[in-house]
């Protein structure tokens, strides 16, 4: 039976991890790794200043107080005695496209599984205009996706790629591979005050708008399709010449 790491940016009481988990053990050995709280747009932090606590809540359910880069590591080196086959986070509850990626939680936890050499998948639920609340039965239908493609992905050799899948609801049935693309969204700065007279700040708001390209992922979760990306943590600049000295 492979074995199945997951974990989430939204906190192990989340729907999204809770249901996947489920549908994910009717066939995998599943361990679970979550932060005891949400974690959102933290990114790739680690926890250095803070002891990380590890508790096991269950048989193979463990929470902890840091991140999500954090619940892999444990996973890894603590809660599991043998490497798993996949690590897998989310389920995400709002979409990780564009941009997103620099930001989310969601995929640095599969960002992981990348460098520790482990094949990874990010899952997101993708909610539309009209629709903004998450129901069990949208969450279900997104594990069902995720589980088939899991299903695919968990078969291949370490192919140095972290897959990142976007359902949005409704969707057309359709998977479609895609690349990240600039969703061209600056968040809106709100400012109050509260009762003593002090400003503070929301960030976060605002009406992304999304590309017109065939093909990007933004583009495929606006027109219904279900989002699959292949990244790769590469920053390298392709175009500098290396090993070439600069004279200053």
């Amino acid at each position: 039976m492979k074995t199945i790491l997951i974990t989430n940016d939204d906190g192990y009481m989340a729907e999204g991890i809770i249901i996947l988990t489920a549908q994910l053990r009717k066939k995998y050995n599943v361990y679970v790794v979550a932060p005891d709280r949400e974690r959102s747009a933290v990114s790739m932090s680690l926890t250095l200043n803070t002891p990380l606590r590890l508790k096991q809540i269950s048989g193979k359910d463990f929470i902890t107080n840091g991140t999500p880069i954090d619940c892999v590591n444990l996973g890894l080196k603590v809660a599991l005695s043998i490497k798993p086959d996949l690590i897998v986070s989310g389920i995400n509850h709002g979409e990780n496209v564009s941009e997103d990626i620099f930001y989310s939680g969601t995929l640095a936890g599969a960002f992981a599984g990348h460098l520790h050499q482990i094949n990874s998948i990010a899952v997101s639920l993708v909610l539309g205009k009209v629709k903004k609340t998450v129901t069990e039965e949208n969450m279900k239908e997104a594990a069902l996706i995720a589980n088939k493609v899991i299903d695919n992905i968990i078969e291949k050799e370490f192919n140095n790629r972290v897959y990142n899948l976007n359902i949005p609801v409704p969707n057309n049935g359709k998977i479609l591979t895609t690349y990240p693309d600039k969703k061209k969204y600056v968040p809106d700065l709100v400012e109050k005050t509260d009762p003593r007279g002090r400003k503070y700040y929301w960030i976060g708001t605002g009406n992304p708008l999304y590309s017109e390209d065939f093909g990007s992922d933004s583009n495929a979760i606006k027109n219904g399709y279900i989002s699959l990306s292949t990244l790769k943590y590469d920053l390298t600049c392709k175009d500098t010449e290396y090993g070439k000295e600069i004279v200053l």
